[in-house]
């Protein structure tokens, strides 16, 4: 809390006590001492010290996730979910495709299961015992610091605490020869309290040498990202990590479960290769191949050969020193002489903790929050493993040339998915990488028309429609204003200066209206931008004479500003109707996202209909909101001009 406190106080003053003059007597401003300059990778001054606390949840078994299966069976997975050529049409809907609205109408559902719900004070307590012989506290204490654990831990506690769940032959990191500790699970799933046969499903739950796990985060009231085949569904995301080296993050959500033979050896096979790639380097993390593609047509994509990783050490709140993440190849990379830097995103206005570090700026070429830099790390030969219509052929040379044929059923239910392995969503400054991966690479990519998010850059001029009907009956211009400098002295006298009694208020209009008949323009005469089509008082506008009276600069940010700024820690005070929240309702047509959808757009990427957490279709209808947002945006301080207006990003 300090911390954010510390980081955005500027956007936090509180409101002088009344309005009172110019010419009033005034208390000397003290300068502010001199900060430490931030870190050369950061565009914020920021030190993350997160604390394991909380709750993280937990699932054991498979999950059948019936719809995904239905979807499979009906659909043309190599033709983005169009119905099947000489099949029964089950497009019920009629859209020209075959999704979880479709499922539904054929009567299938993803049912709810128990969730195993844990304590992380009682974790921590119960560990610090070392109940199991395998470390006081975390199991890898080589990785994190006193008070984090890595998903190995968790299911140790789960051993421990519970009847139906065992964990044996455990082999350590040091003598796996893949870093990382092995272990055979027998869980009594069918409850009759013996561990045997009866227990397997068409997994081994019994003596199962082929246990890993999945993971999901909590996106808060975001519904767009929860999914079956398209997005990640009900049972998380799968990847080659190791478990022990995986963070839990306070509010995630795990699930232990049997996989396939098949899936354990790929997973294997990818490790080794890491253990061989270090070995081979003499203990450096050396990365073959790193792409970085602009998704510019004149701008060729830069490639890096053999990047050695060193640690930055940029999450000491986590991780011992020396450990390495994916963030540090991009670090690594800016001291061989690319032009890069992270930003930062707290928790957000739809609730998500995220709390991490992010991928801002490449080369000049920054993130616009819908649009940015997408990132994938692993083997060249696993980057079509996780696809909707995934074959695993891993025997061929692209595949790899393993010795190994899949199951066509395994492949369905371990791989067919559009996440996992290669392309999962785990932050870098968390993800472990002390082993190197052979290929890394990032992209440009817009989620504005994937999740059907309205797209207002402050680098552009735009056009937004105010009306709710959105029937171009109230059309506004929305721009962002240069701000006066003080070179000249006609200027400088009309700017506000430290002195003035409402300095770092932003809502000038609390002080200066017709009702408290205050000194300046007074009354009906206020500036109005009347030729953007604006009726209202607008301190931004107000700003093009007087300045930012006092306001920080900005972070380099141009978008939605209020993804971050709208919560309870960070929503900006004194800023009108954009301080505040308001209901929306979908029974009113104030929530535009249910139609928004890409499902309805040509070519179809991604299937983003909102959905339940287990993946079941599920509009949204009753939500608070700032009125920046996704549903709304405010005529007086409309986001992001008015914000990058009075908060100039740096040079």
């Amino acid at each position: 809390m300090m911390m954010r406190k510390k980081l955005y106080n500027a956007l936090l003053l509180s409101m002088l006590a009344g309005c009172g003059s110019d010419d009033s007597p005034q208390t000397p401003v003290t300068p502010e001492e001199p900060k430490p300059e931030k870190s050369k990778y950061l565009t914020l001054d920021i030190k993350p010290d997160t604390k394991f606390t909380g709750e993280f949840y937990v699932n054991l078994g498979r999950y059948e996730d019936p719809v995904t299966h239905w979807i499979h069976d009906n659909s043309d997975l190599d033709n983005k979910d169009k119905p099947k050529a000489n099949w029964p049409d089950v497009d019920f809907n009629n859209d020209g495709w075959i999704d979880e609205r479709d499922a539904h109408l054929a009567g299938v559902y993803n049912p709810k299961e128990a969730t195993i719900k844990i304590d992380a004070i009682k974790m921590h307590q119960l560990l610090m015992t070392n109940p199991d012989g395998l470390g006081a506290g975390t199991a890898r204490p080589d990785i994190f610091v006193h008070g984090h654990y890595g998903v190995f831990d968790a299911l140790r506690y789960l051993a421990v605490t519970r009847n139906d769940l065992k964990i044996e032959n455990i082999v350590t990191p040091e003598n796996s020869g893949r870093d990382t500790f092995e272990f055979v699970v027998s869980w009594d799933s069918n409850g009759d309290g013996v561990f045997d046969d009866q227990d397997n499903d068409i997994y081994a739950n019994y003596q199962g040498k082929d246990w890993h796990f999945r993971s999901k985060y909590h996106g808060g009231e975001f519904k767009k990202i929860d999914s079956t085949i398209s997005g990640i569904g009900p049972q998380g995301e799968l990847t080659y990590s190791r478990m022990d080296q995986f963070w839990i993050q306070p509010g995630m959500s795990i699930r232990f479960q049997p996989f396939s033979p098949e899936m354990t050896q790929r997973r294997h096979w990818v490790q080794d290769r890491e253990m061989a790639r270090v070995a081979e380097a003499g203990g450096k993390v050396i990365v073959p191949t790193m792409a970085i593609d602009y998704k510019k047509p004149d701008t060729q994509p830069t490639v890096i050969k053999n990047l050695e990783v060193t640690a930055h050490n940029m999450r000491p709140d986590i991780f011992q020193p020396g450990v390495i993440t994916k963030m540090d190849v991009y670090l690594s990379a800016a001291d061989a002489g690319q032009d890069i830097a992270f930003n930062y995103w707290p928790t957000l206005s739809t609730g998500a903790r995220i709390e991490h570090f992010a991928l801002f700026r490449i080369n000049g070429v920054a993130s616009d929050v819908g649009r940015g830099w997408t990132t994938g790390y692993g083997e060249m030969a696993m980057i079509k493993d996780f696809t909707r219509n995934s074959t695993c052929d891993f025997s061929s040379p692209a595949g790899g040339n393993m010795e190994i044929e899949v199951d066509p059923e395994h492949c369905r239910i371990d791989w067919r998915t559009n996440f996992g392995g290669w392309a999962v969503h785990i932050m870098s400054d968390v993800w472990v990488m002390n082993q190197p991966v052979e290929y890394v690479y990032a992209e440009i990519k817009s989620h504005y028309k994937v999740w059907g998010m309205p797209e207002y850059s402050g680098k552009d001029v735009m056009e937004r429609d105010f009306s709710q009907d959105e029937d171009g009956s109230d059309i506004m211009t929305l721009q962002v204003f240069d701000l006066p400098d003080d070179t000249n002295s006609e200027s400088n006298r009309a700017m506000l200066k430290p002195t003035h009694f409402g300095w770092g208020i932003a809502d000038c209009t609390e002080c200066h209206n017709e009702s408290k008949d205050p000194l300046g323009h007074g009354g009906h005469s206020w500036p109005i931008n009347s030729s953007d089509g604006f009726d209202e008082t607008q301190p931004y506008y107000c700003a093009t004479c007087h300045g930012s009276n006092g306001a920080p600069q900005g972070h380099n940010e141009t978008a939605r500003c209020f993804w971050c700024h709208d919560t309870k820690e960070n929503r900006p005070q004194h800023h009108g109707d954009a301080s505040t929240q308001r209901r929306y309702q979908d029974s009113k047509g104030e929530i535009k996202s249910n139609t928004h959808i890409y499902n309805t757009n040509i070519p179809k990427d991604l299937n983003s209909l909102p959905r339940d957490s287990m993946g079941n279709y599920e509009e949204y209808t009753d939500l608070m909101s700032s009125v920046n947002s996704d549903w709304d945006m405010s005529r007086v301080f409309p986001d992001p001009y008015s914000c990058m207006t009075c908060h100039p990003n740096q040079n």
